[in-house]
């Protein structure tokens, strides 16, 4: 879907280019996690020989061939191409890496929520039929149009309790300080400091009542008693999934409906549930 979005139908079907946005994704952590065991005065020199490396490089250029003829024949398509086209302004830039790190930013992400947000539907199999008469009302009013997908509440809900639960990231809004600074608490950060928030801020008894349990309406109500912020794009500092402030995500709208289309389709049209008795378990990373 993301792929269709960013670059087309022809491309999102083509088996060749979503094996390699997939796999050069992948390929790009690992050469993170492998650059990452060397000072980073050395970084310029080892990307070009950590094996890890030279395969995104190979991939870069295998995405310009396949791009190629895109490229080339071209007519004006309202997508990434041409948006990137329209700022670039007549100055030179690198199409497929652009559409490659378009991938590395919205595959990982979504995919990973999608996928959650599944499994914990799976486990209160109770959401389904409620969630299947709220899309079909939905699209039977508004067709599978933004407004259709924002009456999708209780679906909306869903989604934001499994990113509240199980957040991609334990922390986040990562910086480093540029320079001394003193807190308004009085604590002091030296020059180089890492900083982030911790998301378990998201899991906060005094936030989140019996915040460990899985609710799927816990966000709907929120809304209905006028939270603002009980929305799936919408942020707070009780809800960073997203991000906060200046480096909030600005997919966030984009992933939402992705999420929602997605997810109401596979429940309209199969019936879901976890094989045999094994209970998904949880990986943590970092």
């Amino acid at each position: 879907m993301s792929s269709a979005v960013f670059s087309g139908s022809d491309l999102s079907r083509d088996p060749e280019w979503q094996n390699l946005i997939i796999t050069y994704t992948i390929n790009t952590f690992m050469s993170v996690r492998a650059l990452r065991s060397y000072p980073s005065f050395l970084h310029p020199l080892a990307r070009w020989l950590l094996p890890e490396c030279r395969k995104c490089q190979a991939q870069v250029r295998e995405a310009r061939k396949l791009l190629h003829p895109t490229i080339q024949n071209r007519t004006g398509s309202d997508d990434t191409f041409q948006w990137l086209t329209d700022v670039a302004a007549g100055r030179p830039f690198d199409q497929a890496a652009a559409q490659l790190a378009f991938a590395v930013s919205a595959l990982h992400t979504t995919t990973e929520l999608l996928k959650q947000t599944l499994l914990d539907i799976c486990m209160h199999p109770d959401l389904i039929q409620p969630i299947r008469d709220e899309v079909e009302e939905a699209v039977s009013q508004h067709g599978w149009t933004t407004a259709g997908l924002f009456k999708m509440q209780i679906l909306d809900s869903v989604i934001k309790e499994s990113q509240r639960l199980k957040p991609g990231l334990l922390v986040n809004l990562e910086r480093k300080a540029l320079r001394d600074v003193v807190l308004p608490n009085g604590m002091k950060l030296p020059k180089g400091t890492n900083v982030a928030v911790d998301s378990s801020i998201m899991w906060d008894p005094e936030i989140y009542p019996n915040p460990t349990a899985y609710d799927g309406y816990r966000f709907l109500r929120l809304r209905q008693a006028g939270n603002a912020a009980a929305a799936l794009v919408s942020t707070s500092h009780d809800h960073i999934a997203f991000g906060i402030g200046k480096p909030i995500c600005p997919g966030r709208f984009f992933a939402a409906n992705e999420l929602k289309v997605a997810l109401a389709n596979i429940l309209l049209n199969y019936d879901v549930e976890i094989a045999g008795e094994r209970k998904p378990k949880i990986v943590e990373m970092g």
